[in-house]
C-alpha cells in the first residue's frame, strides 16, 4: 500500500488547446451579390465587388491571427488561400482537472 501514490500526487498531464481557425467564405450568392460568410455564424456579409468582399473576408480572418478562405473564381471553382499571421498566440495549456467537478 505504501507504493501506491494517491491520486492527487500523481503529476497532471496537461493538455495544449490550439486556437479555433475560422473558415471563411467569399462567393456570389443567388441574387448575384459578393457574399463573405464565417463559418459557424448565421450572419452573411455582401458587398458589391469580388475585391470589397475578399478584403473584408481577410480583415476578419486576420483578426484571428490565422485563417482559411475559400474564394470563388469567374468560372465557379473555390480556390483556398490559407494565413497563419506571426502574430498568433500560443498555445494555451489547460490543466485536465479543471473541467472535472
Amino acid at each position: 500500500m505504501e507504493q501506491i501514490i494517491s491520486k492527487l500526487e500523481a503529476p497532471q498531464a496537461t493538455v495544449t488547446v490550439y486556437p479555433v481557425v475560422p473558415v471563411l467564405w467569399v462567393y456570389r450568392n443567388y441574387d448575384d451579390r459578393w457574399t463573405v460568410h464565417l463559418e459557424g455564424e448565421d450572419s452573411e456579409w455582401c458587398h458589391p465587388t469580388r475585391n470589397d468582399a475578399v478584403g473584408a473576408a481577410r480583415l476578419i480572418g486576420e483578426s484571428y491571427g490565422c485563417y482559411r478562405l475559400f474564394l470563388q473564381l469567374s468560372d465557379g471553382r473555390f480556390c483556398l488561400e490559407m494565413m497563419n499571421l506571426s502574430r498568433r498566440r500560443e498555445p494555451r495549456q489547460v490543466d485536465p482537472s479543471e473541467g472535472e467537478n
